[in-house]
């Protein structure tokens, strides 16, 4: 399911739901805010980066694979930003083209057809989105350990197998989608379009098979899979920290006779209050970001026609634009939990603007 419908689109006529100039402004309406966050996105993950590394997160495991979550997010930002790029030379190109049906005799064409970057860019996005999925999976399984079994922690999440367990992750979400970026690329062909030759998008005949067969495969379960993980993790941290805050009341009652009744109520201390929060605003950010995709996987299956080629393609194409747009969101907003949730990365971050 991918962006490349628009190279079908281009050269059909409008049918569907819209027509070609209402698809022309909603991919304009959609690319602009899908830019916008991509360039918050690029310089909040900087800011991560940097701030991580000043954290020396190469001495803890937690804060290494912060780091690797920031990279990752940093990447997948930087590739939304190249699909927005490719989305508005295809609208403009397209306008150009409708120009030139309504009479006009200019006309002003690509060297190579900028649906490629969009192409492209949206491949390379699905890689780095699928690397911060397992990574965010990992670091709440990390998390939720560390509430669990706070004495073996450093034992269970070092810093040589955070980066093997990255490694595996990265090698395997590149695997994973090399079979559909190998199966498209490049080349120089005549171009019905603009009745010229010029550098054109080509499509192996079973890409769009073995695209469907990452969606049943990789893409549904992971996503579905990462949702019931987070979940799990959320309860299992909730039930522990309950449990161990009940016995420090009844210790503190023992020890402190004149201790406050309505004290004795509270189930969490703030620092144990804070880490659960975090991991319900990771997860419920994760949820929310994910269910456009859910949706629109799911209408592909269930309506035929909504897909590549089909009647309602360019609803489709807006539909995919508006899940790459979210996915950039869930990228961009994870500056605003550790700010919110990570004293020290609040204490550095603080420290080096005021420093600067």
């Amino acid at each position: 399911m991918e962006l490349s419908a628009q190279v079908t689109t281009l050269t059909a006529p409008a049918q569907g739901l819209i027509t070609q100039s209402e698809f022309n402004i909603s991919l304009d309406i959609v690319a602009s805010i899908q830019i916008f966050v991509s360039v918050f996105g690029l310089i909040a993950n900087i800011i991560n980066i940097k701030t991580f590394l000043a954290m020396r997160a190469f001495g803890d495991g937690v804060t290494l694979t912060f780091l690797l979550l920031s990279v990752s997010d940093l990447l997948v930002c930087f590739h939304s930003a190249v699909i927005c790029i490719g989305t508005f030379l295809v609208a403009q190109e397209s306008k150009w083209h409708s120009q030139i049906i309504g009479g006009e005799t200019t006309r002003h064409n690509f060297p190579v057809d900028p649906i490629y970057a969009g192409i492209f860019g949206l491949n390379m996005c699905q890689v780095f989105n699928l690397f911060t999925i397992l990574l965010t999976v990992y670091l709440a399984v990390a998390r939720c350990l560390c509430v669990m079994y706070p004495l073996k922690f450093r034992n269970i999440i070092t810093v040589r197998k955070t980066l093997l367990v990255s490694a595996i992750f990265i090698v395997t979400s590149l695997g994973i989608r090399l079979p559909l970026i190998t199966h498209g690329g490049v080349s120089l062909n005549f171009d019905p379009r603009i009745n010229a030759t010029r550098y054109t998008f080509w499509m192996h005949p079973n890409r769009e098979t073995i695209k469907d067969m990452l969606w049943i495969s990789v893409d549904a379960p992971v996503c579905v899979g990462a949702q019931v993980v987070l979940s799990f993790c959320i309860v299992m941290m909730a039930k522990v920290l309950k449990a161990a805050s009940k016995f420090r009341t009844k210790t503190s009652i023992a020890n402190d006779s004149k201790l406050d009744h309505s004290n004795s109520k509270q189930k969490f201390s703030p620092k144990d209050a804070r880490i659960v929060k975090q991991l319900v605003l990771v997860s419920s950010i994760f949820i929310i970001c994910n269910t456009p995709k859910l949706i629109t996987f799911l209408a592909a299956t269930v309506e035929p026609n909504f897909d590549l080629g089909r009647r309602y393609q360019k609803f489709y194409q807006i539909s995919m634009a508006i899940v790459v747009a979210v996915d950039t969101i869930n990228s961009s907003a994870n500056i605003f939990v550790y700010y919110f949730f990570n004293s020290k990365f609040r204490r550095i971050l603080t420290n080096t603007n005021s420093a600067d």
